[in-house]
């Protein structure tokens, strides 16, 4: 009987957590208005940082072997530049390996950066006004 209710509990607990994380991931979103990053492009500071630090968290958590971490300096330069373009290549053909940040490159690093910063956990979703999105 205490098993049984134990899985019961442990299942609803872990329903609960899983609608929680649907509800929060559906409630923020990026700017469909945020401009293009990259070469030729008036860039942010955040919006740059905002771009070095979700590379950095996907490569952290072993998302695009090969490509080089960058400084999160919010300056756009060489550097920031080939691992935008190795985070295109990693992508298997999905993305234009051009090296700058429009909606579809924002809607991966979205999807593949820290949560907190793009707002899909608890956290303040920062970067979700800088990085250019489709939604």
């Amino acid at each position: 009987m205490f098993r049984k209710l134990t899985s019961q509990i442990a299942v609803l607990a872990a329903s609960a957590a899983l609608l929680t994380g649907v509800m929060t991931a559906g409630s923020a979103s990026a700017s469909t208005t945020a401009p293009y990053i990259g070469n030729g492009y008036t860039n942010n500071t955040h919006a740059v940082w905002c771009v070095q630090h979700m590379i950095n968290y996907a490569i952290d958590r072993g998302r695009y072997w090969g490509v080089a971490k960058v400084a999160e300096d919010g300056v756009w330069g060489p550097k920031t530049r080939q691992a935008v373009v190795g985070v295109q290549n990693g992508t298997g053909g999905s993305l234009n390996p051009d090296g700058i940040v429009g909606p579809k490159t924002g809607d991966m690093l979205m999807f593949e950066g820290d949560p907190y910063y793009s707002g899909r956990s608890a956290g303040d979703g920062y970067c979700h006004t800088y990085l250019p999105t489709s939604y």
